[in-house]
């Protein structure tokens, strides 16, 4: 029942001196004469709560509502600055829509009159017996609420543990000096330990090392307040079960304070059966791109040819396993060939058909063209080609909103000449024996922009000693990470100076690779890298062969010294027995910053002598830090070395560029050799 107090101002002061008004939001309107001595800095329109809290009862939220409902109870205010209290009743004023306390201090003891500036007359006449009963009833009121919360409590507690012992995900909390503290069914099957076995052990038993040996260093770091940004996180970490077995788990860690000590929870899953599939799907994805892999070196990219006085070198590299990128190289007649090289709009196995299906047109042509005109005594020439080629294939690459950049080349050593057309494919560069290096410009447009497009070759002379250099935009744009291309100016610079050295072709191709992973910073590509390599040689007494580096080049690196080399028997062997050693130091030894590296021999020999030299590209090797042969069987190594020494009559290993080694074997045809060893 709601009371309302019809009191003149008058009787308020008399009767409640220390009595306040305030309105629904708690504003102080008014106040009795002797309240300012306990609250002097009281202003109109302040906020109740600025100057007292409300000790008893407990109230859900603080506003007039709740007030008002608890209007029968005894409120018990105490002062923000010292801790005074005052007691009293709220009773509602309704003409004023406001709320009258009446109340006055509350003292245990009469000292504190003084303490506090009051008298005995500044306090009403109160019956003892009713503040009492109001005080017992403020008691039976807490201690119904005590029991609501308990069972509340209760029944959260109830429903926390069965969460806990139906969760999926194993659950543990340890303390902050990592002993388990809690257990869920979850974690023991998980990790097959039973709650009872680990509940006041360390958690590092459920983990491998070195973790299990470091978890403690981790939780003192992080209540120094290191490592706090992996809170709420999911990562995956190693966990290991009772029977010694380690799996991977995805783990979210949280924390809490409690009674001055740091609690942790943490929940895991088991990501071994997702792990397996995922390594399961990557492997198949591999085992595609390896596929996909094979059937593009087939359908894309020709083989170079053995033509005599050239050293022909290719190299392809996919940024997502298959690409449109292609080449290949067609004879047309005994020191003339033609080769195609072009770059297919857009990456993938759609780029890589496309490439495909422009291959096939090409072969088609050319087994249209060539065998009419070889009987007429001439070759196809470069502009019919390649604009039957465009009138042919244009259509389909405008229907599947594709285009493909081209270089097509014809060299004729015969007459020393070098025809090309560059359809918007980047500059090829040619560097003549002198040094001279020219940018092989085109004006014409990719095959499948323009129907109307008429292609016109340009023709430059191709002579002994000259290096045609032909690559894709994966090159020059190759970016760094900052984002920065490479150009056309390292990749001028570095084949000048590779060219001068009277480098293999092979071994140039080679070093613009690690030229692009270094700018890189990386082995993968951005983009399609694609280069070939043509060094017209002829005329020098050189003759050049390409080896992969794995031990199947031995044998035909044997039978093809037991052609080019003309030597005594006994010469010969062991030139083949060194020249089979150092091949299987570089295979085995020396370590490839490049997959699928090859090296490349070059043979020489005149009257008196024959010279065998290996290139190759990765580290230098110093022949003075190995050791001697112990021919004793007490220690292993250096027998190769002596083996090669042995075998021939002198060795030479060289550095002719960074990260381009020279191992150069000479031998006499006289049956007794001067031996000699160049470091």
């Amino acid at each position: 029942m709601t009371r309302n107090v019809q009191l003149s101002v008058t009787a308020l002061d008399a009767l409640f001196p220390f009595h306040f008004v305030i309105d629904q939001a708690l504003r102080l309107q008014s106040w009795g004469p002797s309240l300012p001595r306990l609250l002097p800095e009281l202003a109109q329109g302040q906020s109740l709560v600025e100057y007292v809290s409300i000790q008893r009862p407990k109230l859900d939220s603080l506003d007039a509502a709740q007030i008002l409902a608890r209007q029968h109870m005894l409120f018990v205010l105490r002062r923000r600055s010292d801790g005074l209290q005052l007691r009293g009743q709220f009773m509602p004023l309704e003409e004023q829509q406001a709320l009258l306390f009446a109340g006055t201090p509350w003292l245990s003891d009469t000292a504190d009159l003084k303490k506090h500036h009051l008298a005995l007359n500044d306090f009403a006449v109160h019956d003892a017996t009713a503040d009492l009963l109001q005080v017992l009833q403020q008691e039976k009121t807490s201690l119904q609420e005590t029991a609501s919360m308990a069972e509340r409590l209760r029944e959260q507690r109830l429903m926390l543990q069965s969460i806990l012992n139906t969760a999926a995900d194993a659950i543990i909390t340890i303390n902050q000096h990592g002993i388990i503290e809690t257990f869920n069914p979850a974690a023991e099957q998980m990790f097959g330990w039973q709650a009872q076995e680990v509940i006041g052990r360390n958690v590092s038993l459920l983990m491998p090392e070195p973790h299990a040996s470091q978890h403690d260093g981790y939780i003192a770091a992080f209540l120094c307040g290191s490592g706090r940004n992996l809170l709420g996180q999911r990562r995956e970490v190693l966990a290991l079960r009772r029977n010694g077995e380690s799996f991977p788990a995805e783990l979210s860690l949280s924390s809490i304070e409690h009674s001055g000590s740091t609690h942790f929870t943490g929940i895991l899953r088991d990501i071994s059966r997702r792990k397996a599939q995922e390594a399961a799907l990557e492997a198949a994805r591999t085992r595609e791109l390896h596929i996909g892999h094979e059937i593009q070196q087939s359908l894309l990219f020709g083989k170079p040819l053995a033509v005599p006085g050239m050293e022909i070198a290719a190299f392809t590299q996919p940024s997502q396993g298959i690409d449109g990128d292609f080449f290949d190289f067609f004879p047309i007649e005994p020191g003339c060939f033609d080769i195609v090289t072009g770059d297919v709009m857009g990456k993938g196995i759609a780029a890589a058909m496309i490439g495909a299906a422009f291959k096939h047109q090409y072969n088609r042509l050319m087994a249209e063209l060539l065998a009419p005109a070889l009987a007429c005594g001439t070759t196809p020439p470069v502009c019919g080609i390649v604009n039957e080629l465009h009138e042919r294939i244009t259509p389909e690459l405008q229907r599947l909103e594709s285009f493909v950049t081209l270089t097509f080349a014809r060299i004729d050593l015969r007459s020393n000449r070098l025809q090309y057309v560059n359809a918007g494919h980047p500059e090829s560069l040619l560097i003549d024996a002198s040094g001279t290096v020219r940018q092989l410009q085109g004006e014409h447009l990719p095959i499948g922009i323009a129907r109307n497009e008429t292609y016109t070759p340009c023709e430059l002379s191709f002579c002994p000693g000259d290096l045609l250099l032909i690559y894709s935009d994966g090159v020059t744009e190759a970016r760094n990470q900052q984002g920065e291309l490479l150009g056309k100016e390292p990749v001028i610079a570095l084949m000048s100076a590779l060219h001068k050295l009277g480098l293999p072709a092979a071994i140039i191709l080679q070093r613009l690779r690690l030229l692009v992973d270094q700018h890189e910073a990386s082995h993968r590509r951005s983009d399609d890298f694609t280069a070939l390599a043509m060094l017209r040689c002829e005329g020098s007494r050189w003759h050049s062969q390409e080896y992969p580096r794995k031990m199947l080049a031995l044998a035909p690196l044997r039978d093809w010294l037991l052609q080019m080399a003309s030597l005594p028997v006994e010469r010969l062997d062991g030139l083949i027995l060194a020249s089979v050693e150092v091949a299987t130091n570089i295979i085995r030894h020396v370590s490839a910053h490049l997959v699928d590296a090859s090296f490349v021999v070059r043979l020489s020999q005149n009257d008196s002598s024959v010279t065998v030299e290996f290139y190759y590209v990765g580290d230098t090797f110093d022949p003075g830090t190995a050791p001697e042969p112990d021919f004793s069987g007490n220690s292993e190594g250096g027998f190769g070395l002596f083996i090669i020494r042995e075998s021939v009559d002198r060795v030479s290993y060289l550095t002719p560029a960074e990260q381009v080694n020279l191992i150069r074997l000479e031998t006499s045809r006289e049956s007794a050799p001067a031996k000699h060893h160049t470091p």
